[in-house]
């Protein structure tokens, strides 16, 4: 089935090739980090206008959860950006951003190349 499968380069550059799935085969896609970085500074900045009343709220949450998609190689922080998403869309809460850079800036400093 592997065979099916097509290679998509993603936008950043930096991280492999996104697999798009084919015949109900839906791989999970490979982390990474400068992704995970800006899908977060994404939803912080619509939120943020959406508090003014712009209709951004959507398009947050979906930014939150291609945040948590691209960071599944680091559990403690996508289960950070998954707590976030769903306490935002089940009651509005705002994420707590201090607390996801200071995940984010571990991750970084532990996955950089010495």
């Amino acid at each position: 089935m592997t065979e099916t499968l097509i290679p998509k380069a993603k936008k950043c550059g930096n991280c492999p090739p996104l697999v798009v799935p084919r015949r109900s085969y839906t791989p999970t896609r490979p982390s990474c980090i400068e992704c995970v970085e800006k899908h977060l500074g994404a939803a912080y900045v619509l939120l943020t206008e959406a508090r003014e009343g712009y209709a951004y709220r959507l398009r947050a949450v979906g930014h939150l959860f291609e945040a948590e998609d691209e960071a599944q190689e680091w559990p403690e922080l996508h289960a950070a950006i998954r707590d976030a998403r769903t306490r935002y869309q089940t009651g509005e809460q705002m994420p707590d951003w201090n607390d996801l850079d200071g995940k984010l800036g571990r991750v970084r400093t532990a996955t950089v190349p010495e």
